[in-house]
């Protein structure tokens, strides 16, 4: 049976996930690389912000983010592994 994380645990993993999707941001974009990146995932930048500061993202924003950075899902989840998926 397939177990999900408790809901105290809801505020870590989305901070996590915040941290994690800036990294990479800041990594193929650059520090100031946010209102390019929210023009390609297609959300304003300060929504894109809101992101990255902890806020939850919408299911149709981080698959497009993966599927603009090549992101691995499971790195972004978890941090274990590698964050960029194998070409």
């Amino acid at each position: 049976m397939e177990t999900y994380p408790q809901p105290s645990n809801w505020q870590t993993i989305k901070v996590d996930l915040a941290y994690r999707v800036r990294s990479i941001r800041e990594e193929l974009y650059g520090q100031n690389g946010g209102p390019l990146l929210a023009r390609e995932i297609g959300v304003p930048f300060r929504t894109w912000m809101n992101y990255e500061e902890g806020c939850t993202i919408p299911a149709q924003a981080i698959l497009r983010f993966i599927e603009v950075t090549n992101a691995d899902p499971h790195w972004l989840l978890t941090g274990d592994g590698e964050p960029y998926r194998a070409r």
